[in-house]
């Protein structure tokens, strides 16, 4: 019997210790996004700076300014992303672009694969046999993948993010089945109230750009 609830206490203290220095100061290391909406959603994205470092100073940078607030979702493709980040109320268009931070553009260490809920940079195409002329197009514009099966992504994006709760989930996939026309613009708008990043008291220095 004593064995047992010796057995029984060590299970509890070692769970307790893995909540307090494991999955929480672990978690609040890594900075995390909210996103409010104007339909009275929010979703909240934490941001990876090991896979793509000047990705996320650049995103914590325009969203700690207020250069989000008031960007509408313009871009819906249901089973594949929502795409947004075009500037806010009373905010210009950049004057920069970013090195893009993914495998085809020589940048390895981003792994990061475009899976149900990860965020990354959106960028121009360019037409076949152009298309690394625009690696280093990204800005300001970022898409949530809405399905698992946009792998066809990985090595030539930068993703940079994930969302990780089930009812944020529950949030995109719902703005994922809006109407839209057809250039996949929502019929309703639906646009960014707020997005501000918790650094969680970490400094994250301003990013390198890119001007001509």
């Amino acid at each position: 019997m004593k064995l047992k609830r010796l057995t029984t206490l060590l299970v509890i203290v070692y769970a307790f210790l893995a909540v307090m220095y494991g999955c929480v100061t672990t978690g609040d290391t890594q900075p995390v996004a909210t996103v409010k909406f104007s339909d009275g959603g929010q979703v909240r994205i934490r941001l990876y700076p090991e896979y793509a470092p000047n990705t996320v100073n650049n995103f914590i940078a325009l969203a700690n300014s207020g250069f989000y607030d008031g960007s509408p979702v313009h871009r819906i493709v249901e089973y594949f992303v929502i795409q947004m980040g075009r500037p806010g109320t009373d905010q210009e268009e950049l004057d920069y672009t970013l090195k893009g931070e993914f495998p085809s553009n020589g940048y390895a260490k981003n792994t990061l694969s475009h899976e149900l809920g990860v965020v990354s940079m959106a960028r121009k195409v360019g037409n076949p046999g152009s298309e690394a002329d625009y690696y280093d197009s990204a800005t300001s514009q970022f898409f949530i993948c809405v399905d698992n099966e946009q792998k066809t992504l990985d090595g030539d994006y930068a993703a940079f993010g994930r969302v990780t709760e089930a009812d944020d989930i529950t949030q995109i996939l719902k703005i994922s089945r809006m109407d839209v026309d057809a250039d996949s613009v929502p019929r309703d708008e639906i646009y960014i109230t707020e997005l501000r990043v918790n650094t969680y008291g970490k400094v994250f220095p301003e990013p390198e750009k890119i001007r001509e």
